[in-house]
């Protein structure tokens, strides 16, 4: 018999890809997202309409299903209604593990994020596995990962009530579809169109958005109770612009901006945001999480699910091969 799985966020970047990939597996897939039904999806899909604040809605949605999978998440950074990354992130998180537990899920897998496994501030050069202690909500880098890192606490405590939850936490997926444009995307067409005078040195960990959905099917099938970091392959900002000045034939930024230059620019950003309520170019949470180049150990997922992701310098061609196709 088919599975009969409930995504939340399905509309999402990551979402849309698990959806397509579960439903080509024969799975009996329900969305469920705050947007309408996006285009291209199987017509086997079933699709409602609803909020994740909305308890009763996702208890309806619930009924009969043996999977779930929630990734309705707040993650644009910078958003300067801030109250909102409590409600939806950490609040609609708790909503949907309370409606999985009334409905007697088998299987809760919830989609976190690497950046509250360590503050902001740390600079311990080991690299980042689940094995690290949880930071406290003082050492997050702004509202964003506070209330992701709520979450998690939400999380492991119906773990360790005994419900069957697992968590996994994707570093920077990249590739076609990401119609919200989340920041990686955002960042990557700003370069491509108005690239900036200077960049920030950082160092990301990129992978194909398609193997961040594999693997959390792959997790699925695995015991609950799992926490997996999905990470990529490490690409430094310059690196990352030597693949975009080649792919797009532009000239891009040559000169580094120092850190501290970063965050007071980003910080000007952020107070003219809340005057103007438009999103800043650049947010202060999104500099102090580009603080540390942190490498990532996903050594614990890839041999646990089997899970191999693919190159990222594939994955930004097929990034900005997509974006070239929206204009």
């Amino acid at each position: 018999m088919s599975a009969k799985v409930l995504i939340t966020g399905a509309g999402g970047f990551i979402g849309t890809h698990l959806t397509q990939q579960l439903a080509d597996q024969g799975a009996i897939v329900h969305g469920f997202d705050i947007k309408p039904r996006p285009n291209g999806l199987p017509d086997t899909v079933n699709w409602t309409q609803g909020s994740i604040l909305d308890t009763a809605a996702l208890e309806r949605a619930m009924s009969s299903v043996d999977h779930v999978y929630h990734l309705a998440a707040l993650a644009h950074l910078g958003v300067p209604q801030t109250a909102r990354y409590e409600q939806i992130n950490h609040q609609g998180t708790q909503n949907v593990i309370d409606a999985a537990r009334k409905a007697g899920v088998e299987h809760l897998l919830i989609t976190s994020t690497e950046v509250i496994l360590r503050g902001w501030r740390n600079k311990n050069p080991t690299p980042l596995s689940e094995q690290d202690p949880l930071p406290d909500l003082p050492d997050m880098a702004g509202p964003y990962a506070r209330s992701k890192l709520s979450a998690e606490i939400a999380a492991r405590r119906a773990i360790d009530a005994g419900q069957p939850v697992s968590i996994l936490y994707p570093t920077v997926p990249i590739g076609p579809g990401d119609h919200d444009l989340t920041a990686p995307t955002a960042m990557i067409k700003m370069f491509l169109t108005q690239p900036p005078p200077a960049y920030l040195d950082c160092l990301f960990n990129l992978m194909p958005v398609e193997d961040v959905a594999r693997a959390h099917s792959l997790a699925a099938q695995s015991p609950p109770g799992g926490r997996y970091i999905l990470g990529g392959e490490s690409v430094k900002m310059a690196t990352l612009l030597s693949w975009l000045g080649e792919l797009s034939g532009r000239k891009m930024p040559q000169r580094t901006v120092p850190y501290p230059l970063a965050a007071l620019t980003a910080h000007i950003a952020g107070g003219i945001s809340k005057l103007t309520g438009n999103a800043p170019l650049a947010s202060l949470e999104g500099v102090r999480l580009a603080r540390h180049k942190t490498e990532i150990d996903s050594s614990h997922a890839r041999e646990t699910l089997d899970w191999t992701p693919g190159g990222a310098r594939e994955a930004v061609t097929r990034a900005v091969e997509w974006l070239k196709a929206q204009n």
